[in-house]
């Protein structure tokens, strides 16, 4: 048993090993891509393209809500070395999928150009290149739907070498895209969406063959058993719930930027989502690679190693993160004048508190993984869902009163806070997770890291040049410094044993 988990848990190091290695070069390709893309649009086309690719991306929760619910079931079949069950899962699945893909199609092409004709703030003369971003967009999504299989398929094996692969070539190709905006005979904005549109399904493309290739389960014919359909049904209205409260939250909030404050304000909100989106990836591949273990080992019933793997995956999404998250908060507005030739006004304030809003919502995902292994959603949706359904009427009234944008981001932050403790309570009430363990393994750890090293940096900060040579030695400071802070507050003895011989293991 304890080779089992040590096996396992070296599976879970290599995998983010690979994906890490895979964002550390994405990071610098989004960040570089996201500068030119704003300077061939403009900062009005920019921010149209983040409120009308937002608006279609309020269907998407269905990719996350699917993407979910297949992952789960096909974790538990492979957890059980259940070759055929897992088949029937592909199967049926991808049965239900295609009928989804349908009915999105004919809601969203429906809804979307009435609204972006009568109710967004754009420019007259940019509404039918509007509409074209939508449309793209829309089909973009529908080939995502119909190969959310696939992707399951490929992180319930764990073979994460081939998701970083395809990656770097998403993430190349996107910057060849935004050099090739400056020699388009065509309108950019259109252009852009359609380049898009088309590397998308490339991607899919190939994960459908690699897919077939590589595992058993994956050959497709058309299944529809009730009883099974039924219970996956159960799981996909239950995340379907919980995934347009999120859209309520987030493009709901976009939405509501643009009536008050218009596009510009989109644009700042945009970039600064930009930033945080290649940090928060860092977190999610974390957790990317310990989702299946997580799942595999409650189907298992290894308790032992699950609670385990989930005290120390909440504290280490965490830790991840902060190493990013602190030099960038300190340092915002060197970040940004290097990154952008423009920087529209609230980038910074924007940037800052989602950093911040991000690393409370690293603690979300263990407890969600963890739920939904269980199966048992609708006490979770429903309570949890109910407090986060309170920053839209809040935001709403904040800036109907005519207060800074800022006081969204700042709300979401602590509703963020108020979240993550109610749906730890419902997690409690399914599984033996102790409150006094949460504490002791993962809250008191993360607020003496946090703090301590956040204090000492900020001080550190003060005395540095607002410069790139001040921004070097910042992350150089904060890279040792939340090293010792995680040595000293954040291991267990049993931990710090393990790295040693790891790290000596290595060395010889």
């Amino acid at each position: 048993m304890i080779n089992s988990h040590q096996n396992r848990t070296k599976r879970i190091v290599y995998n983010t090993l690979y994906l890490y290695s895979r964002m550390l070069l994405l990071m610098f390709i989004a960040f570089y891509t996201s500068r030119v893309v704003l300077d061939k649009l403009g900062v009005i086309d920019y921010g149209i393209h983040n409120v009308v690719g937002g608006l279609a991306t309020m269907f998407i929760f269905f990719r996350s809500t699917l993407s979910n619910v297949t992952q789960r079931y096909l974790n538990i079949k492979l957890g059980e070395n259940d070759i055929v069950g897992a088949q029937l899962v592909f199967c049926q699945h991808q049965s239900l999928y295609i009928l989804i893909s349908i009915l999105v199609l004919l809601v969203a092409e429906l809804i979307g150009p009435w609204y972006i004709i009568n109710k967004l703030v754009i420019p007259p003369e940019r509404v039918t290149a509007a509409l074209w971003v939508f449309h793209f967009t829309i089909v973009s999504f529908v080939i995502t739907i119909l190969s959310v299989v696939y992707d399951s398929a490929i992180i319930a094996h764990e073979d994460m070498k081939i998701y970083s692969f395809v990656a770097i070539y998403e993430g190349v190709s996107k910057l060849f895209i935004a050099i090739f905006l400056s020699y388009s005979p065509f309108d950019r904005l259109i252009t852009y969406g359609f380049l898009l549109l088309v590397l998308t399904f490339s991607i899919r493309l190939f994960y459908a063959y690699y897919c077939k290739k590589k595992y058993l389960e994956a050959v497709f014919e058309f299944v529809w058993k009730k009883t099974e359909i039924k219970n996956a049904f159960s799981f996909i209205s239950w995340n379907f719930v919980n995934t347009v409260i999120w859209v309520i939250n987030d493009q709901g909030v976009n939405l509501l930027l643009n009536y008050f404050c218009g596009p510009v304000v989109n644009a700042s909100r945009g970039l600064s989502y930009h930033v945080n989106r290649v940090v928060r990836d860092f977190g999610a591949n974390f957790y990317t690679a310990v989702q299946p273990q997580l799942i595999k080992s409650y189907a298992l019933q290894d308790d032992s190693y699950m609670y385990n793997l989930f005290y120390k995956s909440s504290k280490l999404s965490v830790f991840l993160l902060w190493y990013f998250c602190l030099p960038l908060i300190l340092f915002t507005d060197v970040v940004l004048s290097l990154w952008l030739k423009e920087v529209p006004e609230y980038t910074s304030s924007f940037t800052i508190w989602i950093l911040a809003y991000t690393m409370v919502n690293a603690l979300v995902n263990p407890i969600w993984t963890l739920t939904l292994a269980v199966g048992k959603l609708k006490k979770y949706i429903i309570i949890g869902g109910s407090v986060l359904l309170l920053v839209f009427p809040i935001s709403f009234i904040l800036l109907k009163m005519g207060v800074v944008p800022t006081s969204v981001f700042i709300l979401s932050f602590i509703i963020r806070i108020i979240y993550v403790g109610t749906i730890f309570v419902v997690l409690h009430s399914y599984v033996k997770v102790s409150y006094k363990e949460y504490f002791i393994k993962v809250v008191n750890p993360i607020i003496l890291v946090v703090f301590i090293s956040g204090i000492i940096l900020f001080l550190c900060s003060q005395i540095l040049s607002k410069n790139i040579l001040g921004l070097v030695i910042l992350c150089v400071l904060s890279t040792f410094l939340i090293s010792a802070c995680i040595w000293l507050f954040g291991m267990e003895n049993i931990d710090k044993k393990l790295l040693k011989q790891f790290v000596q293991k290595q060395l010889n």
